[in-house]
């Protein structure tokens, strides 16, 4: 399959960037998942790949040939979109069999090609139904077969996702990592959904404002997110001021701020003093929420606690067993256990 290069990409909307200064590899048979909130240039970035947008400064690269001459139809890639996008005139063999019949190829290897996409995405035997017929996650799947028979080197996923059920989600998605895993193909999956990405990407690169956060496996992104934006992102953090430091026994360094993921709490007979104010079972955890009291000006300050399911806040003080620091908005490292209350 296919490696992709951004190359200090730049696009500008109404004066604004939409993506600045992008540089990003994918290696070739990697899923990479482009997330962020609305807005942050992750679209933009799947778009210029794909030739339906062209960066105002930069190089779009696939295996080391330039794509901006290319438009989207002579380019190796495969998009899936948000919106299914089926003929509605058209049944599903149809519709997965257009862009083979556009290529001109004999109808004996469409019919074969058509066979093996629909019985990849599982939906063998559904040739003949109308897009009407199909509910939403199979014209999802009908959607990536017409995609998946193009037989792309690079394979583009547009949110494919957000509009099915929850559960549904979670099942698709699961097979879209599968299948991607089983082709080997190069794979640029965008998503709002954190959950999403950190369940199917091989690495995940977060946006904000056109700009690249961090590129990292899921792992390392949870555990040490570079900035301060990409540990509010990704899942829940406490985010608490330098001076709760000596309060929860941690050294943090003058002008610091300290950030502790709910999980890394826990509640103890010593420690720092924790008025419960709610507590909500949120299925596998509890989720506390109260206020940390801290001396001085500063009094109290919000603090959520995850706990497992059934674990009661039966302790009047809470411990930390891990902690970050950050500075300007940049990870300084993990926040140090001082000679006052340990983790």
């Amino acid at each position: 399959m296919s490696t992709i290069e951004f190359d200090h990409v730049h696009k500008v909307y109404a004066g604004r960037p939409a993506v600045a200064d992008l540089n990003l590899t994918i290696p070739s048979g990697e899923l990479v998942c482009l997330l962020g909130p609305s807005g942050c240039g992750k679209t933009t970035t799947l778009r210029l790949l794909a030739g339906f947008l062209t960066p105002d400064a930069g190089d779009v690269r696939i295996d080391g040939q330039s794509m901006l001459r290319r438009g989207p139809e002579t380019r190796p890639t495969a998009m899936v979109f948000q919106r299914y996008t089926l003929w509605p005139h058209m049944n599903v063999f149809h519709n997965v069999a257009f862009g083979l019949k556009l290529r001109r190829l004999p109808d004996a290897q469409v019919v074969h090609k058509v066979h093996q996409a629909l019985t990849l995405v599982g939906l063998p035997g559904m040739e003949r139904r109308s897009p009407a017929q199909l509910s939403g996650g199979q014209q999802q799947r009908v959607a990536l077969a017409r995609a998946l028979v193009l037989e792309p080197q690079v394979l583009l996923l547009d949110e494919p996702l957000s509009s099915l059920d929850a559960k549904l989600r979670v099942s698709l998605r699961d097979e879209i990592r599968a299948i991607q895993r089983e082709l080997g193909i190069t794979t640029v999956f965008v998503t709002h959904d954190q959950e999403e990405a950190l369940a199917v990407a091989d690495r995940i690169a977060v946006m904000e404002g056109g700009v690249l956060q961090q590129l990292d496996d899921p792992g390392t992104l949870y555990a040490r997110p570079a900035t301060r934006f990409v540990a509010d992102f990704i899942g829940r953090m406490n985010f608490l001021p330098g001076s709760a430091g000596p309060t929860l026994g941690l050294d943090v360094p003058p002008g610091a701020e300290l950030a502790v993921r709910p999980e890394d709490l826990h509640f103890s007979d010593l420690g720092a003093p924790f008025r419960v104010e709610q507590v909500l079972d949120l299925g596998p955890v509890r989720e506390v929420r109260g206020r940390l009291a801290l001396p001085g000006p500063v009094g109290a300050v919000p603090l959520t606690v995850q706990l497992a399911r059934g674990e009661a806040p039966d302790m009047a003080f809470v411990r930390v067993r891990r902690a970050l620091t950050y500075q300007n908005g940049a990870l300084l490292g993990d926040a140090v256990p001082s000679h006052g209350i340990r983790a």
